[in-house]
């Protein structure tokens, strides 16, 4: 908007209104005192471009766009702890803490007992730190503080996922749609944006009228666009209860996935090798399944192929084939696609 509002082109339009009679010569007091006004207008101006974009939605970001979106009923799902199991062959009690091993070190806190066996002590550890980190790690516990007898500690699967503070883009989509889709009395876009309101859920599908009058069941998929696991399915359940209309019954589930494996034999430039064109090409291939998660009826073979021209260095292609055939993908109403193998042979 204020692009030509720089430091040369306002020096050059004060000039333009001054006499020639005077010395605008560089060093004479006409020369620096204009220059002073032009760089802290040029700066002003900067600066008036940049606001512009943070208070309009589609460029808004960070903390004004935290803002925005309250003044809309919104707030910015924030980062959320990963729940783990630790495996110890000693009974232990809450709140005992333990780190992880590797590079990047985690606490870990003992919660509830999940089962035990003979000698084997199955427990949920609450990350103290939130976001996705705590489901990356994995490998033996150490004790922060000694424990007697203690001979085996190791990190297990997740029991519930932790997520990162919700990003600037998620964010945006949520309000474009909570103005877009009109919420009123417990229709769809209700339930929709109560779902998406939720912390780890990234897509969300509300089938009005379910099982008859008076029914909803919403499907939800998780932020990398795959199934949810059951203790968030219920995080989302309860939520929408405490804001459906009396007289509502709502079901909650999971997203079922479909897994989509890409085979194809290609042609290849000698800008790149094979072992590069398959992890470019699986990156797009991924990145367009969640991109159409809930949002596709099928899976398109010839988009798949066109992401395939995509890739750096690839020339042709010949043999494309989703799931072993040359066809699409139908889904169905609850499905979701995700990336499979990715196989990828020179012609």
């Amino acid at each position: 908007m204020y692009e030509e509002m720089t430091y040369d082109n306002i020096m050059e339009a004060m000039f333009a209104r001054l006499p020639d009679s005077l010395n605008k010569r560089e060093g004479s007091i006409i020369y620096d005192a204009t220059a002073a006004v032009s760089y802290q207008l040029a700066a002003m101006y900067f600066q008036l471009g940049n606001f512009t974009d943070l208070v309009l939605p589609d460029t808004s970001a960070g903390e004004y766009l935290t803002r925005m979106v309250e003044a809309f009923g919104l707030t910015r799902k924030a980062a959320t702890k990963a729940i783990r199991q630790g495996i110890f062959d000693k009974e232990l009690s809450a709140g005992t803490r333990f780190s992880t091993s590797g590079d990047a070190v985690l606490i870990f806190a003992v919660s509830d007992l999940i089962s035990s066996e003979d000698s084997t002590f199955i427990y949920e550890l609450v990350c103290e730190t939130a976001g996705k980190g705590g489901n990356e790690c994995s490998g033996v516990l150490l004790p922060v503080e000694y424990i007697n007898g203690l001979g085996r500690a190791e990190l297990g699967g997740i029991v519930t996922a932790g997520t990162d503070e919700e990003d600037d883009e998620s964010l945006r989509e949520r309000l474009f749609a909570k103005v877009q889709l009109p919420s009123t009395s417990g229709n769809a876009n209700d339930y929709y944006n109560w779902a998406m309101a939720c912390a780890g859920i990234g897509a969300a599908k509300v089938f009005p009228l379910a099982d008859g009058p008076g029914t909803v069941k919403v499907v939800v998929a998780s932020e990398e666009k795959t199934a949810v696991e059951e203790t968030l399915i219920k995080k989302v359940a309860d939520y929408i209860e405490t804001m459906r209309p009396i007289g509502a019954t709502v079901a909650v589930t999971s997203a079922r996935e479909l897994t989509v494996s890409v085979t194809a034999k290609v042609k290849l430039t000698s800008e790149t090798t094979l072992a590069k064109a398959q992890s470019a090409f699986q990156n797009l291939v991924d990145t367009y399944l969640q991109g159409n998660a809930f949002q596709a009826e099928y899976i398109s073979l010839a988009r798949i192929g066109s992401l395939l021209m995509d890739v750096t260095g690839v020339e042709d292609f010949s043999d494309l084939q989703l799931n072993g055939t040359a066809a699409n993908i139908t889904l169905e109403d609850e499905e979701i696609a995700v990336c499979g193998a990715v196989r990828l042979e020179v012609m």
